[in-house]
């Protein structure tokens, strides 16, 4: 048995407005043997401002097609957060900016938090990127933070390598 992969896969402003991004994904899962939940659609929070309701009808397609869909860099972009309870997402991620700024200062920390709570209440787990400190690791684990990722696992590998990583650590390919 393998290990079961997500990969996310930035989607930009430009993208949700192609008409046939919905046929190219579906193809390249088809193509690929992939599931479509495996396949993460990263779209960043700026790309929800303005025409919101051709790019809420667009993403709401995809996750009817089983895309998991993420709100990336969360806090960095332009979306009100009225629009949180419209929008169709599944995973919200939180702009590294938040995680470099949280351990200067008790605003900053509380920030961060405020923000988890926002994803509890939508029901929505938390991503946060770029944590390179154990401080800022243990932070966000004393805070519920769902995932964590960043150079204070791992920089990005190469497929070789990541694979040796895996496998050292018993998982099987």
């Amino acid at each position: 048995m393998g290990i079961d992969f997500r990969v996310s896969v930035n989607v930009s402003r430009v993208d949700i407005f192609d008409p046939e991004l919905e046929n190219k994904l579906l193809d390249i899962v088809n193509r690929n043997g992939l599931d479509t939940g495996s396949l993460m659609l990263e779209i960043t929070e700026s790309a929800y401002s303005g025409n919101n309701s051709q790019i809420i009808e667009v993403v709401k397609r995809l996750r009817d097609d089983g895309f998991v869909i993420e709100m990336d860099d969360f806090g960095s972009g332009y979306s009100s957060l009225n629009m949180l309870t419209s929008l169709p997402i599944d995973v919200l991620k939180l702009d590294m900016g938040f995680v470099r700024k949280m351990c200067d200062g008790e605003k900053n920390k509380r920030m961060v938090k405020i923000i988890l709570e926002i994803a509890k209440f939508l029901s929505v787990p938390v991503i946060a990127e770029g944590v390179e400190t154990v401080e800022q690791y243990k932070l966000l684990e004393s805070m519920g933070c769902n995932v964590i990722q960043g150079y204070y696992f791992s920089k990005p590998l190469p497929l070789d390598l990541m694979e040796k990583k895996i496998m050292s650590e018993g998982g099987k390919l």
